[in-house]
Parts: C-alpha cells; sequence; structure tokens
C-alpha cells in the first residue's frame, strides 16, 4: 500500500494499477478532430492575472472522491455520487471496472477553511433504492441555481436490474436542508427532515445521459452532449449512444415537484462528426453584441471521435440552444492542444478587453508542455498533466491557449510525482465578486483588493496519477486554493 505526502500527512490510500494509457482502451494512434492543433502561447505576462496553486492542510481526512456531483451554501461544500477510486479499469468484467462497492453511497459536507467534515449515508433514509443508486452514479450532469443543486442522469450500478445503467433522473435537493440532514442537527434555522421529504425527483428518458455538461442559460436549461451506457464498462453486450447533441428544456420546481416541458433536441438527427463528445469541460462566456454582453457556452475539446481521437475546435451555443462550431479545416480556426478531458476550470471576465478567459487545470491532454526542453510534445495515448493553460476567447471571438503554470509538487512516497485535475471541480469562494453567468469579475476584484493575490476558489477531488500513461491512480482528497493576483 502506498501512501502520498505532504509534509509527511498521508493523504491517498492504495494507489491502482491501470492496465492501459490514457482515458479509454483506445489503439496505440488516434485520429483526432483536427490532424493539427493551434500553437500554444508561453507568454503568460501577457495576461490580466497570474494563477497560483497551493496545497491546503486539513483538520480531518477528506473523502477521496472523483467523477461527483457538488453544490455550495454558507461557505459549505455538499458532495454526492462520484467514486471513490482512481481510474476505471479495462478488464472484460463491469463489475471489476466499475466496483459497486467504489460508488460514493454518502453525502459528504466539508467546511473548506476549518477542514471539517460530516457525512451520512443514503440509506440512513426513507429515499427507495432506486433514488439511493441514481444519488450514488458517477458523472452525473449537475448544476445550481439559488440553494438548489439539480443532478441528472449518471452512470452506477441499478440493485433493481443487477446492472449497470445509464439513469434517467433529475433530481433537486435544498442545500441547507440537506446540510441539515447530514449533520443531524438544524443549521441556520432549518430543521432536520428526512432526506426523502428533501429530494424532487423526476425521469424522462431525454435525461438518460451521463458523461454531458448541464447548464441554465437565460430560461431554459442545456443538457449538452455526453452519452447513454447501459451494461457493464467491458461487457461484450454492453450499449454505448453517444446523444451527438444539445437537449434543451424548461426547468419548473415550485419547491414541491420538479418537471421538464419544451423539449428541443439541436440536431434533430445524429451528428457524431462534430458532437460525438462527453468528458470534456463546458465553461461560460460573455459575448459582445451591440455594447452589451450576452450569456453563452463553450464546449471545451471532449472524447471521442469515430477515430478514436479527442475533439479539438470548440462548440458554442447560447439560450437557443443551437449549437455553433469553427469550420475544423479552415486554417485560422482555433483547434485546442491541451487539457482536453473534463477537469477543474475557473472562468475569469474581463471588462477592460471584453476578454473571457477559462483556466483550465492539469487533467488528461493530447499535448504537455516539457519544462527540461521548453517544448510541447504531442502523445497520442493522452496522458494525464500538471499544466494549467488559459483558452481566452477576445471580444471578436478568437481563441487562444496560454500557458500559466503548473500544479504544485506532491511526491508520492515511492518518489513519483502526482498528475492532478481530471475529474476534479471548482468551488468558488462565496466572497469572491462573479458576473450573472458565474465567472469571476476581474474588474471588480481589482477594485476590492487592488493587484494583491487572493484566494478566488478551491479545487477538490478529481484523479491523481503517478505517471502520464501506465501508472497507478487514486482518487483525490486535496483541496488547492487558487490564488489570483490582478495584473
Amino acid at each position: 500500500m502506498r501512501f502520498a505526502c505532504i509534509g509527511g500527512r498521508a493523504l491517498f490510500f492504495g494507489l491502482a494499477t491501470l492496465a492501459l494509457a490514457g482515458i479509454d482502451a483506445q489503439p496505440a494512434r488516434a485520429d483526432n478532430q483536427t490532424p493539427t492543433v493551434s500553437e500554444v502561447s508561453t507568454d503568460a505576462a501577457g495576461l490580466p492575472y497570474s494563477i497560483e496553486l497551493r496545497a491546503v492542510d486539513s483538520s480531518q481526512v477528506l473523502p477521496t472522491l472523483q467523477s461527483f456531483a457538488f453544490g455550495q451554501t454558507h461557505g459549505l461544500w455538499v458532495i454526492l455520487g462520484g467514486r471513490t477510486n482512481g481510474l476505471h479499469g479495462f478488464s472484460n468484467s463491469g463489475l471489476k471496472n466499475f466496483p459497486p462497492r467504489r460508488q460514493n453511497r454518502r453525502i459528504w459536507v466539508i467546511d473548506p477553511v476549518s477542514g471539517e467534515r460530516w457525512s451520512r449515508k443514503l440509506s440512513d433514509s426513507s429515499l427507495t433504492q432506486d433514488q439511493i443508486d441514481a444519488l450514488s452514479s458517477t458523472a452525473t450532469e449537475k448544476m445550481q441555481i439559488g440553494d438548489t443543486l439539480y443532478v441528472i442522469g449518471g452512470y452506477g450500478y441499478s440493485q433493481t436490474q443487477e446492472n449497470f445503467v445509464t439513469f434517467d433522473t433529475l433530481t433537486a435537493l435544498d442545500l441547507l436542508q440537506t446540510v441539515a440532514w447530514v449533520r443531524r442537527e438544524p443549521v441556520f434555522g432549518i430543521e432536520v427532515k428526512d432526506l426523502a421529504d428533501i429530494i424532487r425527483q423526476t425521469s424522462r428518458g431525454v435525461l438518460k445521459v451521463t458523461g454531458g455538461q448541464v447548464t441554465q442559460i437565460g430560461s431554459r436549461t442545456v443538457l449538452a452532449f455526453g452519452q447513454l451506457f447501459d451494461g457493464g464498462y467491458g461487457d461484450p453486450d454492453a450499449n454505448q449512444v453517444y446523444t451527438t447533441q444539445l437537449r434543451s428544456f424548461k426547468l419548473r420546481d415550485n419547491g414541491r415537484k420538479v418537471a421538464i416541458r419544451k423539449v428541443r433536441r439541436d440536431p434533430k438527427k445524429p451528428n457524431p462528426t462534430d458532437y460525438r463528445r462527453r468528458d470534456y469541460t463546458l465553461v461560460p462566456f460573455l459575448q459582445m453584441k451591440r455594447g452589451k454582453t450576452i450569456e453563452k457556452a463553450a464546449a471545451l475539446a471532449g472524447v471521442f471521435t469515430l477515430t478514436d481521437g479527442i475533439f479539438t475546435v470548440p462548440v458554442e451555443f447560447g439560450e437557443e440552444a443551437s449549437p455553433q462550431m469553427a469550420n475544423p479545416d479552415a486554417s485560422r480556426t482555433f483547434k485546442q492542444a491541451m487539457n482536453g478531458y473534463d477537469c477543474a476550470y475557473l472562468a475569469i471576465w474581463d471588462r477592460r478587453t471584453k476578454s473571457s478567459h477559462s483556466v483550465l487545470f492539469g487533467g488528461i491532454s493530447y499535448v504537455y508542455y516539457d519544462s527540461e526542453t521548453g517544448e510541447f510534445v504531442e502523445d497520442t495515448n493522452f496522458p494525464f498533466i500538471n499544466d494549467i493553460t488559459s483558452v481566452v476567447r477576445d471580444r471578436k471571438g478568437r481563441y487562444e491557449q496560454v500557458l500559466v503554470g503548473e500544479f504544485p509538487t506532491i511526491m508520492s512516497t515511492d518518489g513519483k510525482e502526482l498528475l492532478f485535475g481530471a475529474e476534479a471541480e471548482m468551488f468558488i469562494d462565496p466572497a469572491t465578486p462573479t458576473t450573472s453567468n458565474g465567472m469571476v469579475d476581474l474588474a471588480a476584484l481589482r477594485r476590492m483588493h487592488g493587484n494583491e493575490p487572493v484566494v478566488v476558489g478551491r479545487i477538490f477531488g478529481g484523479i491523481a496519477a503517478d505517471a502520464p500513461n501506465f501508472g497507478n491512480s487514486v482518487a483525490s482528497n486535496i483541496i488547492f486554493e487558487v490564488v489570483l493576483t490582478p495584473q
């Protein structure tokens, strides 16, 4: 058994050996969406900020978690679902690749400042077994509106069906009431209720998605891309179907019942050439139009093309939920080189230049930066990396990717550097000023703090690997403070 340590503190348990490299059982050579990628700039000094990560000591041992759903309320994190181990296996047995015992069947509440944590089993409630299974699934789509967390779909083991399924549910959880249930005590004047009385849930076939992302733009909820996967991962009779579309709907939640209506699909017919995407990073941005800002979102990269490669050209959409993508064959089209798999991100809005910045933290990548040679290297095995980049969209819609740093060096006890970021999440600090769509408002931050460094958020969870390829992995329990210094 191996442990990773900071200053002698044990952080991880039981690094599991990866059977294959990368993020899926891929051939040695895969064809990406585009044969080339855009050059990554090293001119981080040209950005209006700098980024630094700091590993944080915790007063209590935190859970190892990845691919989970989360929300925040009153400075507390609420986490459910996901898995407690590292990268999945690649055998022909779904039970071995995604062991059900590694599904997170607890709801966790974490105070990131004090390091305190509380948890409670989902089964310690009046929830049905089907509800428990859905809420303990992995790779769900999640979003928070006000003090309500919405969790859609996800992949996991169904006790009722005795098989792995993609769930077709949308669940609404009142976060503060969930905190009271987990802690078994009233909090902020909220009395303890049974968890079954806190959640609201609906089921629709259109929600049967895992590995996608969801966001609210204007009056519509957009469930973007992802897949349906029924059966064990690696089982010969498993059924996998990518959605290859945006599914949008009106979300109705009156506090007693939740429902969806006015469902639209775009494109109506599958488009696997452009939109066969899952496990990507969905980021908000602001677009300038006639002097006003319009809220939109961009799907960055993702996997897998029909030829088992990675996607490189962003897909943008707004409230109308109609995907727009630049011509992949055009020489001027931005083609993302790094941080192509779902990772923690920080969205920043710079009013001075009217530009949107998506800082991507580590994860899995097609290109990595070799600090010893100062060169960018392509790797078709899609390695784990510690590199941090910013994908910048200027006021005219032009993109570029800039190298801005890396995760701090944390070694395993057998002397291997750990690589972070994949399937990790960013928790924005409640004191950080943000735009209406959740981006850090750099101008407001500068007014509050000048050019002093500020903790704007924290990264938690995800996969920690001890090698870019063919190594070992675990789920991380380290908190990294994200320190932004306006320039």
